[in-house]
């Protein structure tokens, strides 16, 4: 029985739904005098001859033992109906964790892929199809080792407001977790793709990063992938690091300390 239902009460009688039948005066007169000496002393005009059905339940004049029977069972319930409106809050906030990152201001991981997820399953409407672009900071641990974490993170937050700045409108931008960012270009072929991407790094190292009294010139390598015959996030991420990894081959910066200069 679902406490919370608001069901329809009808009365049944002791002996089932009752016919209408034509009456006569004596006994309408009669039924007219027993509801109102009913009235009159207080009780119910159906007590002891009517129940009345709730949620396929008899339910007349409650015995004690049954209304405390009823009264334990809400007892019981109102914990629980508590315990579900804080799972729903957890829930909730759990969803907001892993959508959104803990410090920049773009989606995470999680959020990112679900984005490439609803891409993926639309590509063959888009025509070109679009790209995806991993970027990677890489002087992130020698910024790491020399300022220090919050420097890092700085300088990932740096990295974040030059790739908003220089996006279209329809690019989805996103934390692939560590230093590494996520970029879905939806517009352009393969050849824009890389001509948008090259444009990225050079005004990522344009623009230096300020920390305390230096200017660090960021590095970034980045790997293209074209978002084609791609089934899954995974396979397209891999995609596009397996041209990052290349790219770093080609450039091997090594353990190359990040450029500053006195501000």
């Amino acid at each position: 029985m679902d406490v919370n239902k608001t069901d329809v009460v009808a009365p049944i009688g002791s002996g089932g739904p009752k016919k209408e039948e034509k009456r006569g005066t004596d006994e309408e007169q009669r039924e007219k005098n027993h509801d109102t000496e009913a009235e009159a002393s207080g009780a119910s005009p159906w007590e002891g001859t009517e129940a009345f059905a709730v949620d396929g339940l008899l339910a007349g004049v409650l015995t004690p033992e049954v209304q405390q029977a009823f009264d334990s069972l809400a007892r019981q319930i109102e914990p629980l109906r508590a315990e579900v409106e804080r799972a729903k809050g957890r829930e909730a906030h759990f969803k907001e964790l892993a959508e959104k990152h803990s410090f920049l201001p773009v989606p995470g991981r999680w959020e990112f892929s679900r984005e490439l997820t609803h891409v993926l399953s639309n590509s063959e409407h888009l025509t070109p199809p679009p790209s995806l672009v991993v970027l990677h900071l890489v002087n992130a641990d020698d910024i790491r080792r020399r300022f220090g974490r919050r420097a890092l993170d700085a300088a990932l937050i740096h990295v974040c407001a030059v790739i908003d700045a220089n996006l279209h409108p329809t690019d989805v931008a996103g934390s692939l977790g560590g230093n590494d960012f996520g970029l879905i270009l939806l517009v352009g072929n393969d050849e824009l793709a890389q001509t948008k991407t090259q444009s990225l790094i050079d005004a990522v190292k344009a623009q230096p990063f300020p920390w305390q009294e230096e200017t660090l010139t960021l590095e970034i390598v980045a790997g293209v992938a074209t978002l084609e015959n791609v089934d899954t996030p995974e396979n397209a991420i891999q995609a596009a690091d397996k041209e990052l990894v290349a790219s770093l081959g080609q450039t091997d910066p090594g353990p190359q300390e990040p450029t500053a200069e006195k501000a």
